[in-house]
């Protein structure tokens, strides 16, 4: 059994960058590693997690993952909005994991961080994956 933590990636990564709402409506590009020069807003595969959970009879792993939003917007508006729809298309989400047997995910908390410019918001978001192999 693996952890597949970058299948459990993919997968978030597909469902955040196919959202209409999120990219179009809201203006969030969605990247793992952000290119130069990348116009805000924008939604960042943060650090994750992965720690046991296995049962008598089954592998599987729990994994932690943030997500992170920057935002220029003065104010939180934009940030929160975005962090907003995050929540909506990830908390209790049916997500796809190639090679894993997903059982849920759930949003554990939210900050938000005014950034030492003064200017840029940086939301950070986690979330907690449940998978068994």
């Amino acid at each position: 059994m693996s952890i597949n933590q970058f299948a459990l990636q993919t997968a978030i990564y597909a469902k955040l960058s196919t959202d209409n709402n999120l990219t179009s409506t809201l203006g969030a590009s969605v990247f793992d590693d952000i290119p130069e020069e990348t116009p805000y807003p924008y939604v960042q595969l943060g650090e994750d997690t992965a720690i046991d959970y296995s049962t008598k009879d089954q592998t599987g792993s729990e994994v932690t993952v943030n997500i992170d939003v920057w935002s220029r917007y003065r104010g939180s508006l934009q940030a929160k909005n975005i962090m907003d729809r995050v929540h909506t298309l990830l908390h209790d989400s049916s997500l796809s994991v190639t090679g894993s047997n997903f059982i849920n995910m759930r949003f554990e908390f939210s900050d938000i961080i005014r950034d030492p410019d003064g200017i840029t918001r940086h939301g950070v978001m986690r979330f907690r994956a449940i998978m068994l192999g």
